[in-house]
């Protein structure tokens, strides 16, 4: 693994001169996983935190009846568990591999040292924190004052857009995740995602084609991802 390249691509380390990369090069840990296997669980103890080399993470909570609700989920290049380093505490999720999966692992007092010495990536951090905060923030209000077609809307409207191929004016994204992690994530059950999906194509919103769906009428997307339209 080319560490120092790995972390380039980090968000966290984005602007740091080569020696700094060096430095934190010197002290990430190569940890790989398997599909499915868990990193750590809801209450283990925060030993440090993890940054994305190839491969995907769920992290989650789970409920007193083990329904599992997705916080989110991170990518190539995104650190997690990095709360750890200010808080001292366990670890706040679960985290578990959706893929193979490679990391750098950061010890917790290991990296304090060099925050000391590089103000820099204590500026990153505050930032990275703050993206955390704030989709946080967003999740609590979907889940708590917005109905399942409404959060439906909503998360195909965040998709990465394009036109479609011979439609003009019709919009494109693919789903990147499965209904079933879909309702996990949305905080319902893949059945409801299945009817809220086929409620919107009867009324020409969208069409489906396996996990392409083509936006007919993005106006009326946005008026269900507002509330305003059931």
């Amino acid at each position: 693994m080319d560490k120092i390249q790995a972390l380039k691509n980090c968000k966290l380390f984005m602007g740091l001169p080569d020696d700094n990369l060096r430095e934190l090069a010197s002290i990430a840990i190569e940890r790989n996983y398997g599909q499915d296997d868990v990193i750590f669980s809801d209450g283990d103890i925060g030993e440090g935190f993890y940054v994305i080399v190839s491969g995907r993470v769920k992290l989650f909570k789970l409920g007193p009846d083990g329904r599992e609700q997705i916080i989110h989920f991170a990518f190539n290049g995104d650190p997690f568990a990095e709360v750890t380093l200010f808080s001292g505490v366990s670890y706040p999720v679960f985290a578990k591999a959706c893929t193979r999966l490679e990391t750098l692992f950061f010890r917790r007092d290991d990296f304090k040292k060099l925050i000391v010495k590089n103000p820099q990536i204590s500026l990153n951090m505050i930032a990275i924190m703050s993206h955390h905060l704030r989709r946080f923030a967003a999740l609590i209000e979907e889940l708590s004052l917005k109905d399942v077609p409404a959060r439906v809307a909503k998360y195909l409207l965040d998709l990465p857009m394009k036109p479609s191929s011979g439609q003009d004016g019709v919009i494109e994204v693919e789903l990147d995740l499965s209904k079933t992690e879909l309702a996990k994530k949305l905080g319902t059950i893949s059945e409801t995602i299945s009817r809220t999906l086929g409620k919107m194509k009867s009324i020409g919103v969208i069409e489906i084609d396996g996990r392409r769906v083509k936006i007919l009428d993005a106006d009326m997307l946005e008026e269900i991802a507002s509330g305003l339209k059931k």
